[in-house]
C-alpha cells in the first residue's frame, strides 16, 4: 500500500513538472508574437523642435493593432519614442472615450468652444471676473528691511 502511495506522489510530481514546462513554453511562444523593441527615448533631445528619432515600422504596426483607431499616428509615434507598443496599449486603454474625444478635438458635451457666447455665459464670466477681483492674492506681504 505504501508503495502505491509513493508511486502516486512521484507520478504527480512528474506531471506537475511537465505541466510547468508546457506553460512556460507557451508563454515564450506568445511573447515572440510581439517582438520587444526598445524605444529610442527623448531624454537626449535638447529642444522640443529637435529632430525626433525614427520609429520602427514593426513597433508602429504592433501599437496600431492594439490601440484605438481614434488615436492619430503622430500621437502614437510620439508615445512610441518613450514606450513599447505594449506599454502604449495599456496607457491608451486607461483613457476614457470622453477624454480621448476631447484630446483629439471632438466635442462631446459641456463647453463648446466654437460659436458666440450667450447672455448667460457672459453673465457667468462677469461674475467670475468680479470674484477674482475680490481675491487678495496680489498682496505678497509687506516689504521688510533686511
Amino acid at each position: 500500500m505504501t508503495i502505491v502511495i509513493i508511486l502516486l506522489i512521484i507520478v504527480a510530481i512528474i506531471a506537475a513538472l511537465r505541466m510547468r514546462r508546457v506553460v512556460s513554453d507557451r508563454a515564450a511562444e506568445t511573447s515572440q508574437d510581439f517582438p520587444v523593441v526598445t524605444p529610442p527615448g527623448t531624454r537626449d533631445l535638447d529642444e522640443e523642435t529637435a529632430a525626433r528619432p525614427e520609429i520602427d515600422a514593426m513597433a508602429l504596426a504592433s501599437a496600431r493593432a492594439t490601440v484605438s483607431q481614434e488615436v492619430p499616428d503622430e500621437v502614437l509615434k510620439d508615445v512610441l519614442l518613450d514606450a513599447t507598443p505594449q506599454q502604449a496599449a495599456r496607457l491608451f486603454a486607461g483613457v476614457s472615450h470622453e477624454v480621448m474625444a476631447g484630446a483629439i478635438g471632438e466635442q462631446t458635451s459641456g463647453v463648446h468652444i466654437q460659436g458666440h457666447a450667450g447672455a448667460d455665459d457672459l453673465a457667468k464670466l462677469d461674475n467670475l471676473s468680479s470674484a477674482v477681483d475680490d481675491l487678495d492674492f496680489w498682496n505678497f506681504g509687506e516689504d521688510k528691511p533686511a
